[in-house]
């Protein structure tokens, strides 16, 4: 064969190692995970942006090498690049234009990401024809063999890794959380049941068409491999298995979803004896593991809806108080959750705060009811919900390009359906799996697990209505010099960005887990800040690092105030709020520092006030720089302003205990002891349950200081009632 010939089949060859590669990309992404690193996100994108570059790679020089440009196109896509277009002009606009960018931390859903998900969305609709698709749907169910096995071996307790988020009744399998675990599994089964009735196609089984049309038929254009009649049972058993051990309500409600399609429209199927015994099993599965308590997920979807007919018929002081001593699950803490979002909606309703800016604006407008019901220092960085979360990225002109690009969706699927009869089932599982999606992602969060599958199944649809595609001749890439310039500049262009994006992102994130595991340990003091300013080395506009070596240096400067090291808290501290304004914490360690510089007649009190009063302006129920800029107005001697921020402090969060001891010490030092009762009686209504103790506490000695005993006696029987081993109560009624 010629050289010429052979440079000819070049392409073909591409072509073939690019559907293969996005194979091995969704079957790798999701199992993926280190040890070494702090956020799983960041090793999965790795993975991920790898083999994606990879993929580009063999892209270009397939163009290169072919001088053409062979392009499937359909309506869809121009309604894909308008809803990308439209998160474009919002990360232009964004209230932190780089994290909208890159990602908030530990979530990592950013313009980015956004990007590299269409990628993959144009890759499959080109690279993968009719006869590829079983190959991808292969992918996505032995990757979620594999998972569901592994949360497996964690519920037998045999996983030698510990999980963060791991507890004897959900498993986090290789995702690092069982909601994400879940979610994914349920694109697996979906799959994986539509190619099980693929394999057991002997027959075709006839189901109900179109009026006008031939009766339709299970068939496919590769014929499956009658052997796997056998396997795929034992797969839908492990998978479900493991699905069980996540425990994941949005998850259960999405494969539901999911499955009514193909139920639906192949109800035939369901009839055949394999099916039905297979069902049996499931069935038998399921009630194994709701009858115990630790696994029952009925019992999880009973206690969403007992809290939701609380919040229903009890009054909003009590759902508050009772919400604020503990959150069993997640769901009432999303209604709050949800109507914080909303208002940040309402502040921002054209373009939005900007993609995956949650995490950054949650805190300014998040409500006193949010506060109490999750904790005062929470922070959402996703809404829990897939559209309030475009709302707040996008604004509305986000959620419209979304509901249109839907809509562009169904209706392909729809006249796919209509048009390719033997591609019928697998389009059941490419509707049905992103029917989960959109499910389960209306009740939790997002992620790259769950996303790249779902812009894959699109590009699938796609994929199945293809013609022949439009080719592109590039006459200029004729001239061999132009073909190694356009080759070079792709491979420097893309080890650079897998320079940036990836290799850097990752040292950092590992510099930043071992100094995060150092921290605390006085003896290695030294080598825990050097991780840490070496995470900022590698990663110098991640916030969370900025924020770690601005508060190490506070907490040193503490235990020593030295002025040197104050300057130097203060530097980092300027440099964590120019990458972000609205972080209170930066502003805090600020004010602190200055504080701090006061102390040793370095700097003036008064200049401690405008950081404090910058830190409440972005996060107004944070009680931390209440308490703070109350203790500075206390040393100054305005009670007045002391005593309102030591209140609010305690508004947002009434177990506060530091701020409770500096508001009782105000009133000592006033003398307004009466006044002292009259705000502690106004502050119980907002908690009557056990976290009231310690305010309870102070109104007795505020009873016993005015010599009013019968008062403090009955406050130290309401104390008894909650916390009946209180050493106060013992002291007083002894």
């Amino acid at each position: 064969m010629s050289t010429k010939k052979q440079l000819n089949k070049l392409p073909d060859y591409f072509n073939k190692t690019i559907a293969l590669l996005l194979s091995l990309l969704i079957f790798i992404v999701p199992l993926f995970f280190g040890l070494n690193m702090n956020s799983l996100d960041i090793q999965k994108f790795a993975c991920f942006h790898v083999l994606l570059i990879i993929i580009l790679w063999f892209w270009i020089a397939g163009i290169v090498f072919s001088g053409e440009i062979r392009l499937n196109w359909n309506p869809l896509c121009w309604a894909v690049l308008v809803y990308v277009a439209v998160n474009i002009a919002a990360t232009v606009c964004s209230v932190n234009p780089w994290v909208s960018f890159l990602g908030f931390y530990g979530h990592h859903e950013g313009l980015l990401s956004l990007i590299s998900y269409v990628l993959i969305f144009f890759i499959t609709i080109n690279f993968i024809d009719r006869a590829k698709i079983p190959w991808v749907l292969s992918a996505i169910t032995l990757s979620c063999v594999v998972a569901g096995a592994y949360g497996v071996i964690q519920r037998l307790g045999l996983d030698p890794v510990k999980w963060e988020l791991f507890n004897s009744g959900r498993c986090p399998s290789t995702f690092g959380n069982p909601i994400g675990f879940g979610n994914y599994l349920s694109f697996g089964i979906i799959a994986g049941f539509c190619l099980y009735l693929f394999s057991l196609a002997n027959k075709p089984i006839s189901q109900p068409a179109p009026k006008k049309k031939k009766m339709a038929t299970i068939s496919s254009t590769a014929t499956p491999n009658q052997n796997f009649k056998y396997i795929y049972p034992i797969f839908l058993i492990l998978m479900y298995i493991g699905f069980c051990t996540s425990q994941t309500r949005s998850a259960y409600l999405g494969l539901f979803g999911g499955l009514v399609l193909i139920c639906g429209l192949f109800w035939k199927a369901f009839l055949k004896k394999e099916v039905l015994v297979i069902a049996g099993i499931i069935f038998i599965i399921t009630l194994g593991f709701n009858l115990n308590p630790e696994t029952s997920i009925f019992l999880r979807f009973q206690q969403a809806a007992n809290e939701m007919i609380t919040k229903a018929t009890q009054p909003k002081e009590k759902i508050e108080g009772q919400l604020s001593e503990s959150l069993p699950s997640a769901g009432p803490a999303r209604f709050f959750i949800w109507k914080s979002v909303y208002r940040i909606v309402k502040a921002n309703p054209i373009l939005g705060t900007g993609l995956d800016t949650l995490g950054i604006v949650y805190p300014q407008y998040k409500s006193i009811e949010s506060a109490r019901a999750e904790g005062a220092y929470a922070v959402a960085a996703s809404a829990h919900n897939e559209l309030l979360d475009i709302a707040v990225s996008s604004g509305l002109t986000g959620i419209l390009s979304y509901l249109c690009l839907l809509v562009f969706l169904c209706i392909l699927w729809i006249k796919t359906y209509r048009t390719f009869p033997d591609q019928r089932l697998y389009l059941c599982a490419m509707g049905g799996g992103i029917i989960a999606h959109l499910i389960q992602n209306q009740l939790s969060p997002t992620g790259v697990t769950d996303s790249c599958p779902f812009w894959v199944m699109m590009g699938l649809i796609v994929s199945s209505a293809a013609n022949e595609p439009r080719v592109i001749k590039l006459n200029w890439l004729n001239d061999w010099l132009i073909k190694i310039i356009v080759m070079s500049a792709a491979i420097v262009g893309g080890i650079a960005f897998l320079i940036c994006m990836v290799i850097r992102p990752c040292i950092a994130d590992f510099n930043y887990e071992q100094g995060t595991l150092l921290q605390g340990n006085t003896e290695m003091e030294q080598q825990a800040i050097y991780r840490f300013e070496r995470a900022v080395k590698y990663n110098p506009h991640e916030i969370q690092y900025l924020r770690e070596v601005a508060a190490f240096y506070i907490n040193k400067a503490q235990a020593n105030p030295q002025k040197e090291t104050l300057d130097t808290t203060i530097k980092r501290a300027q440099t964590l709020i120019r990458f972000n304004p609205h972080d209170s914490v930066g502003h805090c360690i600020i004010g602190a520092s200055y504080y701090l510089l006061s102390k040793i007649q370095e700097a003036s009190l008064e200049q401690a006030l405008a950081p404090y009063q910058q830190a409440i302006k972005v996060d107004p129920l944070n009680p931390d720089p209440h308490n703070c800029l109350g203790l500075v107005y206390l040393e100054m001697k305005d009670y007045k302003g002391a005593v309102k921020e030591f209140k609010d402090a305690l508004k947002s969060d009434i177990s506060y205990s530091v701020a409770l001891n500096n508001l009782h010490r105000t009133y000592l030092e006033e003398g307004k002891i009466e006044e002292a009762i009259a705000a502690y009686k106004e502050l119980l209504k907002i908690n009557q349950a056990i976290g009231s103790v310690p305010l309870r506490e102070k109104l007795v000695d505020a009873y016993l200081r005015l010599s009013r005993q019968i008062e403090a006696r009955k406050e130290c029987e309401a104390i008894k009632r909650l916390d009946p081993g209180n050493l106060v109560i013992k002291q007083v009624i002894g």
